[in-house]
C-alpha cells in the first residue's frame, strides 16, 4: 500500500511539473536568473553608496578594464567582472559572489572604505579574487590601511562576522597596506 501511495504521489508531482513547466532544468535556470538579478541589484547599491569608494586603477600601475570600479559597473549591468591579464592573473571574467557583495554593503554600515581590487589585479595563484570571492580594501575611514589605522582590526573582525573565511591584513605577509576579505 505504501509503495502504491508513493508512486501515486510521484506520478502526480511529475504531471503537475510538466503542466506548469517546472522541470529540473528550468528550476536551475530560474535559480541562475535570480542570482544574476540579485548580483546586479547588489552591485548597483554599491555604486550608489557614498560610503564605498571603488578604485579606478591598479596599485601596480597596470592599465586595464578590470579595476574594482569596472568590476562593479559590469556586475550591475548583468555582465561578468573582468580579471586582469598581467603578472599571475588568469585573464577572462567571473561572476562576483553574492555573499561577498552583501558583505561589502554590510561593511558600509560601520565604515567608509575604498575597495582597491576585486577580480582584477595580480594575486597569488589560486586567489579567491580570481573566483570573484574576495575584495581588497586599502583605505578605511579616510586613512590608509596599516598598523597605525585604529580601524583595521575591527574591519577584519567585521569581515569574519559577515562570513569571510579568508581575512588577511597588516601583520600578514603581503598585506601591510590592505585588508583582504575572501568568502567561501
Amino acid at each position: 500500500m505504501l509503495r502504491r501511495y508513493t508512486w501515486s504521489l510521484l506520478l502526480t508531482a511529475l504531471i503537475a511539473a510538466s503542466l506548469f513547466g517546472a522541470t529540473p532544468a528550468s528550476a536551475a535556470q530560474a535559480d541562475a536568473a535570480a542570482a544574476a538579478s540579485t548580483r546586479a541589484s547588489l552591485a548597483a547599491q554599491i555604486l550608489r553608496s557614498h560610503r564605498i569608494s571603488l578604485a579606478t586603477f591598479h596599485s601596480s600601475g597596470f592599465v586595464d578594464h578590470a579595476t574594482a570600479r569596472q568590476n562593479i559597473v559590469d556586475t550591475a549591468s548583468g555582465k561578468a567582472a573582468r580579471r586582469s591579464c598581467y603578472g599571475g592573473a588568469p585573464c577572462g571574467s567571473v561572476y562576483l559572489n553574492v555573499s561577498m557583495l552583501r558583505g561589502m554593503l554590510a561593511l558600509r554600515n560601520s565604515y567608509t572604505f575604498r575597495v582597491s581590487e576585486i577580480a582584477g589585479g595580480s594575486h597569488s595563484p589560486g586567489s579567491k579574487h580570481y573566483a570573484g570571492k574576495a575584495v581588497d580594501v586599502d583605505i578605511i575611514d579616510g586613512q590608509g590601511v596599516s598598523t597605525a589605522n585604529p580601524h583595521f582590526r575591527g574591519f577584519m573582525q567585521r569581515c569574519r562576522a559577515l562570513g569571510a573565511t579568508e581575512v588577511l591584513g597588516p601583520g600578514d605577509p603581503g598585506h601591510a597596506t590592505h585588508i583582504h576579505c575572501g568568502w567561501p
